[in-house]
């Protein structure tokens, strides 16, 4: 131990420790990481589960039935609004021409 001097006995035990530390901190990094991915894949598998029973629910009869309704009944009021904005035009262009 003499032939060492004592700032190397030093660094080399700093060295040491960082290693152990850095070890220690990549070892409970990757836990974590595994935690996370673990936690990430059970909750892809629940929301897909979701998104199944949400799409069988919706696929009822009675929904699409509705659905084409809604749809229909939409269709009717944006025809009644071109009806009305025609008529409006007619009567603007019919009016201009009495004013002449």
């Amino acid at each position: 131990m003499s032939n060492f001097d004592l700032p190397f006995v030093v660094a080399l035990s700093v060295s040491i420790v960082a290693v152990i530390l850095t070890y220690i901190d990549m070892r409970r990094r990757l836990k974590q990481e595994r935690e996370f991915s673990k936690s990430m894949a059970n909750l892809i598998n629940i929301l897909r589960e979701e998104l199944e029973l949400f799409g069988k629910q919706s696929r009822t009869s009675e929904d699409i039935q509705r659905q084409r309704f809604l749809a229909r009944r939409e269709q009717q009021q944006w025809n009644r609004i071109k009806d009305f904005a025609s008529a409006i035009g007619w009567i603007l262009e019919h009016a201009e021409d009495n004013e002449e």
